[in-house]
């Protein structure tokens, strides 16, 4: 494996032993479409780029919906997929306590906490997914199973 950047989530993949490439890219969000800057910055279709989001289920259990960037999160969906009833963002500040990563870097590798994941059913109509590596400009390719995998997630139809 070629040498990769060390974040919390390059780190955890690598306990795995996964294969995963990692690519840098200059983060210049422009509100709402940090995802599909991504996504051009690295030469990649929007649906194959991935973004993850921190969520509530229920106002109390934590978890992890991972959609691609051009696509919104069905909360409803997400939250049956969780055996929940609703599904809300997380608030960044407790976001980024109990991940340990930034707006902008969350990724389901290396959480503090680990969390469920749910990984939309679209992530399945590609060989490789980009996702973030655990901080802003930096993504990680990996099969979508591999995603799975590793965060012990689900797969279920939650972008819309």
């Amino acid at each position: 494996m070629t040498h990769q950047p060390e974040t919390a989530a390059t780190i955890f993949l690598d306990g795995t032993g996964v294969p995963y490439e990692t690519r840098r890219y200059d983060y210049a969000p422009r509100k709402g479409h940090i995802g599909e800057q991504a996504a051009s910055a690295i030469g990649a279709a929007p649906s194959a780029v991935f973004k993850t989001l921190a969520v509530k289920i229920d106002r109390k259990r934590a978890a992890f919906a991972v959609i691609p960037v051009d696509r919104r999160v069905n909360f409803r969906a997400l939250a049956v997929a969780l055996g929940g009833r609703n599904a809300k963002m997380m608030q960044p500040d407790e976001a980024h306590e109990r991940t340990g990563f930034v707006s902008g870097g969350t990724t389901p590798f290396g959480s503090r906490e680990v969390l469920p994941t749910v990984i939309d059913l679209s992530a399945q109509d590609h060989d490789a997914m980009w996702i973030n590596a655990g901080e802003r400009g930096l993504l990680a390719r990996l099969t979508p199973q591999d995603v799975r995998d590793v965060t012990g997630g689900i797969f279920a139809s939650i972008a819309e």
